[in-house]
């Protein structure tokens, strides 16, 4: 009788245990299928710019789900004179800024101050991108962009000065990064820009905007930035 007890105690035993088994299995199951648009969304960052909600669904979106504005695809020549598009750094989280480098007010302010945000995240290189359009390509050939860098003590590799086509890059700053960039004539040096910072995560949602000339807003935009670093 007693040999019958203590097979049934260790049967339930092993039902326990087999049972905490699969619940655990199932979590880190559903845990490691989290797919990447999915882990972006959980980070507490809201999403600028348009949304729309799905009426009809397809392969992509359900009914009801939000579509999130993004980013549109562009391509442009590097400091070092080699095309980069959106699509090669597509899985990477991106900041970036629009300038000019013969700008004789707010640009060197900005751009140090993008050094401070690019030392700060140094430890992520790997995962981010910064991006300084010009808004004046006509002047900022590639080897003026890299002059320009060369004045601003700026070494990091995964930080890219980029030059391409004048009326793109205006619309791809207002309509696609919500940033003000425009050629004024009444403006110092023919053209009026923002002074602000776009953290674009790697579905290339915008989550944050940030006044680059602003300490705290900087210190915010390094918090948040580490938010979907560490979500990746």
């Amino acid at each position: 009788m007693q040999e019958r007890k203590d097979q049934k105690t260790q049967q339930k035993k092993n039902s326990k245990s087999l049972f905490f088994f699969l619940i655990l299995s199932s979590f880190i199951f559903q845990s490691s299928c989290t797919s990447d648009k999915e882990k972006q969304k959980q980070v507490d960052l809201p999403f600028y710019g348009h949304h729309d909600v799905v009426y009809q669904a397809s392969e992509e979106y359900e009914v009801g789900d939000t579509v999130y504005h993004t980013v549109p695809q562009w391509e442009y020549l590097t400091h070092d004179s080699v095309l980069l598009n959106s699509k090669s750094i597509e899985n990477k989280i991106w900041i970036a800024d629009f300038f000019f480098s013969y700008c004789p007010t707010i640009c060197p302010p900005m751009t140090k101050a993008m050094r401070g945000v690019s030392d700060s995240l140094s430890a992520y290189q790997k995962d981010l991108a910064l991006l300084s359009f010009s808004i004046d390509p006509d002047r900022d050939t590639p080897a003026r962009l890299r002059l320009y860098r060369e004045r601003h003590e700026i070494t990091a590799d995964n930080w890219y000065f980029l030059t391409g086509d004048e009326a793109e890059t205006h619309a791809l700053g207002i309509d696609g990064f919500q940033l003000f960039a425009n050629a004024d004539e009444q403006a110092p040096g023919g053209f009026a820009h923002s002074s602000n910072f776009v953290l674009i995560d790697e579905n290339q949602h915008i989550r944050g905007i940030y006044d680059g000339l602003d300490p705290d807003s900087r210190k915010q935009l390094i918090k948040d930035a580490k938010l979907l670093l560490n979500a990746k």
